[in-house]
């Protein structure tokens, strides 16, 4: 997960580090391996035998690491993707707008062809006890992981991020989220979360092939998409800033909605636990770090926003 970047200020520009490679040239290789992955993800789809004998392959290693599993696939989420994407980027405005029209576009994109494809999950075509399932039952609407694609989508988006962002963090921790070891790092959660989609029952690997797929061009796209631009210049002033940390306040409250604690206050099987529920209770622990992230960024944000010298 991101760690704390410094306040955006006014600095001389610096010179490219000669090893990062240019954004330009990170993009089309992320557009190439999103639309080999699709590719990928469509032929074993056409390949059921394979398909199922991958997806055997990976869900068995499920039950020994059932918690592991679970928060993965919670971290997959689009709200648990906004928090750790957003919550310390007070100071990359560029990096929470191109994520929000991510989050907009593709999770429309996704849904329609959810809907479209409408294919079975392993669940229903395999059938109880022919495989292992860890957390919500689900059956239908398996093509392709949205997981898988949120996933890949922040993996593309940090990697296209300006080259002098590397060679100009003013940080510890921002240096290291662009050093060789973090985007290792951040490329291990992305293939973790489509895994886990796999090992807890819920996808077959051609669902995640094909969301890691698109994924990455979502995540390439990004910065050249509408209104990316004029979102970043209000998430550089402070009334874009202070929307920021009430949003998040209000993403803390969203994934703090634990079963534990919808249980406490009687609303455990509420509408309000359907709706707010993540469907892995093992990774609570998992969403209670969310929420100190959340509210951690809350404060980021607001006092960016009241900083002295802000653009209003």
């Amino acid at each position: 997960m991101p760690l704390a970047d410094a306040p955006a200020r006014d600095t001389p520009a610096r010179s490219p580090s000669p090893a990062a490679p240019s954004s330009s040239r990170v993009r089309s290789v992320s557009l190439a391996g999103g639309a080999l992955l699709i590719v990928a993800g469509l032929a074993l789809w056409r390949a059921p035998a394979l398909n199922e004998a991958l997806f055997h392959a990976v869900n068995a290693l499920g039950p020994a690491g059932a918690a592991a599993w679970s928060s993965l696939s919670v971290a997959g989420l689009g709200l648990s993707a906004w928090i750790y994407m957003s919550a310390f980027a007070q100071g990359r405005p560029q990096r929470v707008a191109r994520l929000l029209w991510i989050l907009v576009v593709g999770g429309i994109l996704i849904h329609y062809i959810k809907h479209g494809m409408a294919t079975p999950r392993p669940l229903l075509a395999l059938g109880e006890g022919h495989l292992n399932v860890i957390g919500e039952a689900l059956r239908t609407q398996s093509m392709p992981s949205g997981h898988s694609a949120m996933a890949f989508a922040m993996l593309a988006l940090l990697l296209v991020e300006r080259r002098q962002d590397a060679a100009g963090a003013d940080s510890a921790a921002a240096r290291l989220s662009f050093s060789l070891p973090g985007r290792l790092g951040w490329a291990a959660l992305a293939l973790g979360i489509a895994l886990s989609r796999v090992a807890v029952g819920a996808h077959w690997p051609a669902d995640a092939l094909f969301g890691a797929g698109l994924g990455l061009l979502f995540g390439a796209l990004a910065p050249h998409a509408w209104p990316v631009a004029a979102l970043t210049a209000l998430l550089a002033r402070p009334a874009g800033q202070r929307l920021m940390a009430i949003g998040l306040v209000a993403c803390a409250l969203s994934i703090g909605a634990t079963p534990t604690l919808l249980g406490a206050l009687g609303l455990a099987h509420s509408t309000l636990d359907k709706r707010l529920a993540t469907g892995y209770p093992l990774a609570e622990p998992l969403q209670w770090f969310l929420v100190a992230i959340a509210l951690a960024g809350a404060w980021r944000w607001w006092r960016a926003a009241t900083a002295p010298g802000g653009r209003r």
